[in-house]
């Protein structure tokens, strides 16, 4: 296996700046409360609306996300039952809602919207509240042969604008946190490494793998309302139907935090660890009259 030889590495080669270095986010400060992921030619594939759950009170916010597909008639659901996936035909019409939390202390879920009813696909869901510090995976779009289909109409509304970036077909992963999450404090804590992989680690049939096609930079932040949704793109190898993917992200931390981590240190030797105790040891090293001895580790 060919490892990369730095993090500038994980990206597409035509995204590097003239010095090799690479803009790895960039925010957009607009307020948007819609937005659409459209392809190379901006054909219209997903659209995403953003608001808050209703019956709230006073208390927290969250988030409610409605999606509308273009096309797209498949979602792959991933309960981390012994069956998974499960295969949901999508119907022209139907909408997908996540739920994010809601009044009585209802669970998180994301369910299907048709003419015959609602169907609940998962039950297991992360709570979307406003005050999400670091952005948690929502979902995956694979837009397969519909990466190169030219533009049926034009967007009327308006609404951000999530373009695939290149000509080669491209995977969207979105995340969700808290409007006002600092992501300077983000780029440099260990959750920033969350977004140099697809969201597939939380798949427990395939055992939690990390890995990720070539990453096209940014990963952009789009502000919506109490919220952000950050957009990662990578090259990708589907070229078939285009589908939506759901996961259950309930144990997202303790599965990105908890696993068990090796590499190389400046001595050549291995080292294992996880990143909470990464991250503990940096809080550590950082806090007023911590042993910074090894920072350059």
């Amino acid at each position: 296996m060919n490892y990369p030889a730095s993090i500038t590495d994980l990206f597409t080669p035509d995204t590097k700046l003239i010095d090799g270095s690479v803009r790895m986010i960039e925010a957009v400060s607009v307020m948007r409360s819609r937005l659409y992921l459209v392809n190379q030619h901006r054909r219209k594939l997903v659209q995403l609306v953003l608001k808050n759950e209703s019956g709230i009170g006073k208390g927290t916010q969250h988030a409610q996300i409605k999606l509308i597909p273009y096309g797209t008639r498949r979602a792959r659901i991933y309960r981390d039952q012994p069956n998974d996936p499960s295969i949901e035909v999508l119907h022209s019409g139907v909408e997908l809602t996540y739920h994010g939390g809601a009044k009585d202390n209802q669970a998180p879920k994301i369910h299907l919207k048709a003419a015959t009813g609602y169907k609940t696909l998962v039950d297991c869901s992360l709570n979307l509240s406003c005050d999400t510090s670091h952005p948690v995976p929502l979902f995956t779009f694979e837009p397969g042969h519909d990466f190169n289909k030219l533009k049926a109409d034009e967007i009327t509304k308006s609404a951000h604008i999530a373009e695939a970036g290149h000509t080669q077909p491209v995977r969207f992963d979105l995340y969700l946190a808290g409007r006002s999450f600092d992501v300077a404090a983000f780029v440099n804590s260990v959750y920033f490494f969350n977004l140099f992989w697809t969201p597939d680690y939380l798949i427990r049939a395939q055992h939690c793998p990390l890995g990720s096609g070539l990453i096209v930079a940014p990963v952009m932040i789009y502000q919506m309302g109490a919220y952000a949704i950050l957009v990662r793109r990578s090259l990708s190898r589907h070229h078939g139907r285009p589908y939506l993917q759901f996961y259950n992200n309930a144990s997202y931390y303790e599965k990105l935090m908890h696993r068990r981590t090796a590499w190389v240190d400046a001595n050549g030797q291995t080292c294992w660890s996880t990143m909470a105790k990464e991250e503990e040891r940096l809080l550590n090293q950082f806090a007023p009259g911590g042993d910074q001895s090894s920072i350059s580790d």
